[in-house]
């Protein structure tokens, strides 16, 4: 759709490099992870330019010597690049750029792929880049239907009133004198006083 895979010059190449990063920044910017091979920008600034636009951004060094390459090779391009038939092939025919400050490294000619894989992950798990435990999954997370769970009854509250204190009958005797008394200055303090010229005053 956006015409990946006819580059055959630098400029081409950095054009598509280009055209993917900006792939990359809209999926990104809407919470997606994506994963994009850079065989087709072997170019650094290109790189350097889509680090700059995605912003979260983590550069995977897939590296290999060139003889255990072409021992792998089952397409028969890197034979038909020494051979002199293919002319734009990254490494043979055309230089490759490492990169220079990539947040991961792997040497697959040391490592197998599952070791290559572990080793990925944990290096983007140590740098806070991705969460353990989507790390962890091996395949599609599938969702199991759950029952739903049983709504728990609403606990009957008793609400307890404090005991009432009685009074036994010798601590009634002891308070009685001083509710006399209470009652006593309430009601001289309720008197009506004299003012002067014979006017009571309240």
């Amino acid at each position: 759709m956006i015409g990946i895979g006819g580059a055959a010059t630098k400029d081409e190449r950095n054009a598509e490099a280009r055209k993917l990063a900006w792939v990359c920044r809209l999926v990104t910017r809407g919470g997606g992870i994506i994963i994009q091979s850079a065989i087709e920008s072997p170019y650094r600034e290109a790189r350097e330019e889509a680090r700059r636009q995605i912003g979260r951004f983590a550069e995977v060094f897939v590296e290999c010597p060139t003889e255990t390459l072409i021992q792998r090779d089952k397409s028969g391009k890197y034979k038909r690049a020494l051979a002199g038939e293919l002319k734009t092939l990254p490494g043979i025919t055309e230089p490759y750029e490492p990169p220079a400050h990539a947040e991961v490294l792997v040497d697959t000619s040391k490592h197998s792929v599952d070791e290559a894989v572990e080793h990925i992950l944990g290096q983007l798990v140590a740098q806070r880049l991705l969460d353990p435990s989507v790390a962890a999954m091996r395949g599609r997370p599938k969702v199991q239907a759950r029952a739903p769970a049983p709504r728990p009854k609403p606990e009957k509250k008793v609400l307890k009133m404090p005991a009432r204190k009685v009074a036994t009958p010798e601590k009634a005797k002891r308070a009685a004198p001083a509710r006399k008394q209470t009652a006593a200055r309430t009601a001289r303090a309720d008197r009506p006083r004299m003012a002067a010229g014979g006017k009571r005053k309240r």
